[in-house]
């Protein structure tokens, strides 16, 4: 036979999500019952968030990156030990992919491009990889074809 031990609601927090949370508020310079008023949540409640008794919400999440333009990602994961969140590294490798093939096809095509020009084909073109989600998939190489076009634009 068995007894009925009061059940305890176990937490499964975040790592370091807490003290995140609570580096944001220090750099606004807001005291807790502040930055409770700027998420929407009571002071008590708050205090949870940054104990790491409690993982933020998904909508306080949201507010988060809304009001204090802080990457969601970052607040979630923290930095590795180099600094950088394993989207970063990703994001990094992919500008550098792009610039490698803008540089190669302005060679390739025996073009002249000011400096300024690259870059704004550069950013373009990075731009538009960053929102085909090709970054969740594991990456492609850049679209030659695609690169032709925004360098005629620029040239």
């Amino acid at each position: 036979m068995w007894s009925m031990q009061p059940l305890r609601r176990l937490w499964m927090t975040v790592p370091g999500l807490g003290h995140r949370l609570a580096a944001v508020r220090s750099e606004a310079n807001l005291s807790q019952e502040e930055m409770a008023q700027r998420l929407g949540t009571s002071r008590s409640a708050y205090q949870y968030y940054e104990r790491g008794q409690r993982d933020l919400t998904a909508s306080l999440l949201l507010k988060v990156y809304e009001e204090f333009d802080v990457d969601p990602l970052w607040m979630l994961e923290g930095d590795t030990t180099d600094g950088k969140n394993r989207r970063h590294e990703q994001i990094a490798a992919a500008n550098r992919k792009i610039g490698i093939a803008v540089e190669r096809r302005i060679i390739d095509r025996g073009l002249t491009v000011t400096p300024e020009k690259k870059w704004d084909a550069i950013d373009f073109l990075f731009d538009e990889f960053l929102n085909t989600d090709v970054l969740a998939t594991g990456g492609e190489e850049p679209d030659t074809t695609r690169i032709d076009s925004v360098l005629r634009l620029v040239s």
